[in-house]
């Protein structure tokens, strides 16, 4: 059962460029964390949950912890598309006992250009919230950055993290 937690806000990098193309605009890697950023827009969601999809594959997590991942990642990217502006931040790390996803879009929320139908909108969270260990959401002097961290089912010592 997750727990909805906050921690001190972070600041968030600023986007590295106003590219709208499907490219990712930064990519970093320090073992075992992967960062990875792209324009808020909608088909950059399929491309970054597929950029983690292979990572996650590389960490060999199982088809379970794969794809809830993936589902947690779609949510949090959808979020960040729909509320934020310009470039928004997928980072994915793998700790000895869970992985931790955090989406931070940047600049100021925009409002929802959506007809707001309750029974198509508003669930992403609640979902996140049930399948991660823990959830926080936090907003950032550069817009929000949300964190869930899964448990993994079968974790790994620290030398193999």
């Amino acid at each position: 059962m997750s727990t909805l937690t906050s921690f001190s806000a972070m600041p968030v990098a600023a986007p590295s460029s106003d590219r709208k193309d499907l490219h990712s605009t930064c990519t970093t890697r320090s073992a075992p964390r992967i960062t990875l950023c792209a324009p808020a827009q909608p088909k950059s969601v399929g491309h970054l949950r597929k950029r983690a999809s292979t990572i996650f594959s590389a960490w060999m997590l199982s088809t379970d912890e794969t794809q809830a991942a993936e589902l947690v990642i779609s949510e949090l990217l959808t979020n960040a598309v729909e509320h934020g502006r310009g470039e928004m931040t997928l980072a994915v790390a793998r700790t000895a006992s869970a992985i931790e996803i955090t989406v931070a879009d940047h600049g100021e929320a925009a409002r929802s250009t959506s007809p707001g139908d309750p029974d198509e909108h508003g669930r992403g969270l609640a979902i996140v919230a049930a399948i991660a260990q823990d959830l926080s959401i936090d907003k950032t002097a550069g817009g929000w950055r949300t964190l869930a961290r899964m448990a993994l089912q079968s974790p790994v010592s620290d030398s193999e993290a």
